[in-house]
């Protein structure tokens, strides 16, 4: 049992550096999008959408995994 969770910590600690780096990168992204919005204009700069959507869905699943776990984890201990 102390292996089990010797090894889940580590999970636990690269499991919330993704839950934070989704929400960044989504972040980040949407940024870029409206100032090409911006620049270019709706008709050209639409299609930056599509990263900052796929990663703020990333960021939720990553998110409601990591909920997820630590709920299995409380009831295991």
């Amino acid at each position: 049992m102390i292996t089990k969770v010797l090894y889940l910590r580590p999970m636990e600690k690269v499991n919330k550096f993704f839950v934070h780096f989704w929400l960044a990168v989504s972040i980040a992204s949407a940024i870029y999008a409206g100032v090409m919005i911006y620049q270019y204009g709706w008709d050209q700069g639409k299609t930056n959408l599509f990263v900052p959507v796929i990663a703020f869905i990333w960021y939720l699943f990553r998110r409601k995994m990591n909920k997820r776990i630590e709920n299995n984890m409380r009831e295991r201990s």
